[in-house]
């Protein structure tokens, strides 16, 4: 199980597991990004938005389901949440099924004609979720909050997303806007597509490997801390000692890393520092392991092998999701704006692929 472990670790280091078609008409710009952002430190995003006016792209692509993977996946971290969605907007609209393509095909017509009526805008989202396109619904309900925080006192769209769209708990201004903003989205990817009149954003997200990552990262968390955590309370064994020590070690290391990365970008952009080598070391120490463990003999190599290799199919289907779909829309220049743990490993995946990949670190500002 070793060998498994070692021949996976190297494949995440840019070894390809399978031959790939060179992909060489294709141009990403890779944004890794916090799905939430503390919104205490105003970040100042001025510098990402003008590297991504400078790369002039012809699509956005973020960390959504397409509606083909979302009804054929019967079970993922967050199906039950998606089918009380469906569920509830069913029961505000009466919107059938078969005439959902034509009642999405109508408002998006009006959206085209007037891009200021928030209600259709709602009606859109809530078309949208039932036609289980969750990133343009999202999209969409995104614009409407933040007409809502412009424009606090238009309590007639307040009060008709509450009727066709939020739950009954959504009975604030504050509780209406909370869930669209300070991400990814927010921040980064709606406010360029508004600027670029981009209509929609394209999914990439794959979750048919959930099952197995969660299984995989339950039992090697489970088993390596239940290791550690013994070792550390045995004083008299010389393993029990390293343990300890090490222990210290990846605690400063991290403290290191962070520190290094606010004095390299300054708090106020943390996207740039999720996109530097200390942010990539970082996330990967926080999201799997801390290198240093791995001289321990306790360190369950075989079960942090399979969560990796699980891993790595996820974010392998997220570069073929882009490709295949960029491909058949006809799109050349795209940016990805993706949870920043998957930047590193999908820019090696893509470029295995022959797509030509920038880091938003290296993209010039004209």
């Amino acid at each position: 199980m070793k060998k498994l472990f070692f021949i996976l670790f190297i494949n995440l280091s840019g070894l390809p597991l399978f031959a790939q078609t060179p992909t060489q008409d294709l141009e990403v710009l890779m944004i890794g990004a916090s799905h939430q952002y503390d919104p205490k430190t105003k970040q100042d995003l001025s510098g990402i938005h003008t590297k991504i006016r400078a790369f002039k792209p012809d699509a956005f692509f973020g960390e959504w389901l397409s509606a083909e993977d979302e009804k054929a996946i019967k079970t993922y971290w967050n199906k039950e949440n998606v089918l009380k969605r469906i569920e509830r907007l069913k029961q505000k609209n009466n919107i059938t099924e078969k005439d959902l393509p034509a009642t999405v095909a109508r408002h998006e017509k009006v959206l085209d004609k007037k891009p200021e009526d928030m209600k259709n805008r709602i009606d859109l989202a809530v078309a949208y979720y039932l036609s289980h396109d969750a990133g343009n619904g999202y999209f969409q309900m995104w614009n409407v909050a933040k007409h809502l925080q412009k424009t606090p006192g238009d309590t007639s769209v307040f009060n008709y997303a509450r009727k066709k769209f939020f739950t009954a708990a959504v009975d604030s201004l504050q509780k209406a806007i909370t869930p669209y903003i300070d991400d990814e989205y927010d921040y980064i990817a709606h406010p360029m597509m508004v600027e670029f009149g981009m209509k929609k954003i394209y999914p990439m997200d794959s979750q048919r490997w959930d099952n197995e990552w969660s299984d995989a990262w339950s039992k090697a968390d489970s088993v390596f801390w239940t290791n550690v955590n013994r070792l550390k309370k045995d004083s008299l064994s010389a393993e029990g000692k390293k343990a300890r020590e090490i222990g210290l070690i990846v605690k400063n290391r991290m403290g290191y890393l962070l520190e290094d990365a606010t004095k390299t970008y300054g708090e106020n952009h943390q996207t740039e520092a999720l996109n530097g080598p200390e942010g990539s070391e970082w996330l990967f120490r926080i999201n799997f392991y801390s290198d240093e463990y791995r001289e321990l003999s306790v360190f369950p190599a075989d079960l942090y092998g399979w969560m990796l290799h699980w891993w790595w199919h996820r974010n392998n289907d997220m570069c073929n999701n882009t490709i295949e779909r960029a491909k058949a829309n006809r799109l050349k220049k795209v940016v990805i704006v993706v949870g920043a743990n998957h930047a590193a490993i999908m820019s090696k995946q893509f470029r295995e692929k022959g797509v030509k990949v920038i880091n938003i670190l290296d993209a010039p500002l004209k």
